[in-house]
């Protein structure tokens, strides 16, 4: 009881004077962190869901037993957001419920009944299955709403063989994140465009961001081999089976206690520096045990992508080797910024 009445004694002395009695300690108040200003970016949602009639006019996803493509989004945005601790803000300022199927690049377009007879039977599908990004951007007014900032990103959401890049990027200055780069549409900046299977769920979805984040920084530092760790962002992504022996955070694919591509539940140990990444730049080296519970189950895969996600390098500053120490800048604002990752002159 006597650590009770000190206590007590010197909250009263506080509350009443103003003061700590002689002979106490001072408290120290906690350091306020000001909080990293978030990257919002802002999406054109077009959910291409064609209406069957065939099955009593139902949406493909219904009759498909497919995911709802607005609750894969919500899932989408929310993991990102929360692995990033509210850095990364996707808004969707408009989400467009499309009932028709995606036309080609050679101008085709399935029927409903053509492609629910494809699914039965497991074949006929049409070649080419690209599709037709181009169209799309003039359909929906895509490059007047880049140009005036009203959106930054587009996303299409769609079933197997609609045709779509997991990630592509259009407009000057595109380059490749992992799909086709539209370098000749006439926008005044690049953009991205997401393709999201509905048919699959959120971890492909982080997946394809994944995919898009391994791109962006292998062009930043100049190419990337994931056994050769002489960059800062090869040391990020080594693990264990292809790094010979050296473990950190992981690629997409190989997580860093990986024995094989998509290895995200193997439970195999490793001595990893993942969690070092987190202070980056200030890198000590440490090394702790890493296996699939540092990320946990049941859904591994989705879980493994958050835990990528939250050690992506977000500091202030440039780094020894010139490049940002907030990697995210390159992902989402990458028309500041050259192949080198400077700053363009403006």
């Amino acid at each position: 009881m006597r650590n009770f009445h000190i206590l007590a004694g010197t909250l009263t002395a506080i509350l009443l004077t103003g003061c700590l009695p002689l002979g106490a300690a001072p408290v120290t108040p906690a350091k306020k962190v000001a909080p990293k200003p978030a990257i919002v970016v802002k999406v054109l949602a077009l959910s291409f869901d064609p209406v069957i009639p065939e099955e009593g006019g139902k949406r493909l996803t219904e009759v498909c037993g497919w995911n709802n493509p607005r609750k894969l989004a919500d899932g989408y945005i929310n993991d990102l957001k929360k692995a990033t601790n509210g850095l990364i803000q996707y808004k969707i300022v408009q989400w467009k419920d499309i009932k028709d199927f995606h036309t080609k690049i050679d101008g085709f377009k399935y029927t409903p009944e053509q492609y629910m007879k494809c699914r039965r039977e497991g074949k006929g599908w049409h070649n080419p299955d690209t599709a037709d990004y181009v169209k799309t951007f003039k359909d929906h007014d895509v490059i007047r709403r880049i140009d005036k900032g009203e959106i930054d990103e587009v996303w299409f959401l769609g079933g197997p063989y609609f045709g779509y890049n997991e990630s592509a990027m259009a407009g000057p200055g595109a380059f490749y994140i992992n799909g086709e780069v539209y370098d000749k549409v006439k926008s005044k900046r690049a953009f991205a465009i997401m393709g999201f299977n509905y048919e699959r769920g959120v971890a492909e979805m982080l997946h394809d961001l994944c995919h898009r984040t391994e791109s962006t920084m292998s062009r930043v530092y100049g190419g990337w081999r994931v056994e050769e760790l002489t960059t800062n962002w090869a040391r990020f992504a080594a693990n264990d089976i292809q790094s010979n022996g050296v473990a950190a955070v992981g690629t997409c694919h190989y997580p860093p206690n990986a024995e094989d591509g998509y290895d995200y539940s193997n439970p195999r140990t490793v001595q990893s520096t993942a969690d070092d990444w987190l202070k980056y730049p200030k890198l000590t080296g440490e090394k702790k045990p890493v296996n699939r519970e540092s990320w946990g189950g049941p859904d591994y895969h989705r879980n493994y992508m958050k835990w990528w996600f939250a050690r992506i390098p977000n500091a202030p500053g440039v780094n020894a080797d010139g490049r940002l120490n907030n990697w995210w800048e390159y992902i989402f604002h990458f028309n500041n910024y050259d192949a080198t990752g400077k700053p363009k002159k403006r």
